[in-house]
């Protein structure tokens, strides 16, 4: 597990907004949100980007390798919550693709369009 929610956590859910894969949960718009006392990270779907890390505006969110010996055991309930609702890969969230465990574009389309804008070498081709 990349990150973990310790028992600091405030719950303004910041940092729901800045994940990049939808692995932080409950969010707002879930109704366990209103009586969660704190949020949780889905191991099997986070990706290490930190993103949370700096959205956090109590420093509830640390890495797996930084826990100290009192934040160990959130570890195993960040993971027990996800045991007990389901990954958040298996969510039927609009956005996020399951395969890849990130957010996916508006459409289904299978071919990726790429637009570079910029001038001078930022939108030189080869």
């Amino acid at each position: 597990m990349p990150h973990v929610i310790v028992q600091n956590c405030c719950n303004d859910a910041s940092c729901v907004t800045e994940c990049p894969v939808d692995c932080i949960h409950p969010t707002p718009d879930e109704p366990e949100y209103a009586t969660a006392e704190m949020l949780y990270i889905d191991p099997d779907v986070c990706i290490d980007c930190g993103a949370c890390i700096d959205a956090c505006p109590v420093s509830a969110i640390t890495t797996d390798y930084e826990l100290t010996a009192e934040m160990a055991p959130f570890e195993t309930m960040n993971a027990d919550y996800y045991e007990a609702v389901g990954s958040s890969a298996d969510r039927d969230h609009p956005f996020t693709d399951p395969r890849i465990g990130r957010k996916r574009p508006a459409s289904d389309a299978e071919t990726l369009s790429v637009a570079v804008v910029g001038a001078g070498a930022a939108g030189t081709t080869w």
